[in-house]
């Protein structure tokens, strides 16, 4: 009776573990950006499913601008891929990187070193390449995914 407890036990301990290592197969899988009609949908990550009191990776205090290829009254303003749309995606000032229908904590702390920005969310970074910024448009490729088009939001 023992051993077939005891065998009982430990198959249930196996699939137990299995299945904690496909799960968190699953959650790193999904935690690569995705992509909706170009936009970025945030993945929530299994140690910190967006609590802004609690972070896993270290975030600068304030956001910098260190030796920027572009000039900051062209980065800085409220951009949007969709300019007929219903709200903006992102403001970019000197003190942060603001997602606009962020769930929570939407001013993220970022730094600019010459073309690169990046943007340090409560449980990853993107790094995005800014490839071109105008009074009216910002390109950026974010995360090596292909150059996203933005515009200024004239809302």
């Amino acid at each position: 009776m023992v051993k077939k407890w005891l065998l009982i036990i430990c198959i249930l301990i196996a699939i137990s573990c299995d299945k904690k290592s496909i799960v968190k197969a699953t959650k790193i899988e999904n935690s690569i950006w995705q992509k909706k009609h170009n936009r970025i949908v945030e993945a929530n990550f299994e140690k910190n499913p967006d609590n802004k009191r609690e972070l896993n990776i270290d975030r600068p205090k304030q956001s910098k601008i260190v030796k920027p290829k572009f000039d900051s009254k062209l980065l800085f303003g409220i951009w949007t891929l969709d300019p007929d749309g219903p709200h903006a995606d992102f403001e970019l000032t000197k003190k942060s990187f603001y997602l606009v229908d962020y769930d929570g904590d939407g001013a993220m702390p970022y730094i600019i070193d010459q073309d690169t920005i990046k943007v340090y969310f409560n449980d990853y970074c993107s790094i995005g390449l800014i490839k071109n910024a105008t009074k009216d448009t910002l390109k950026i490729d974010w995360d090596e995914n292909g150059i996203t088009n933005y515009v200024k939001w004239k809302g």
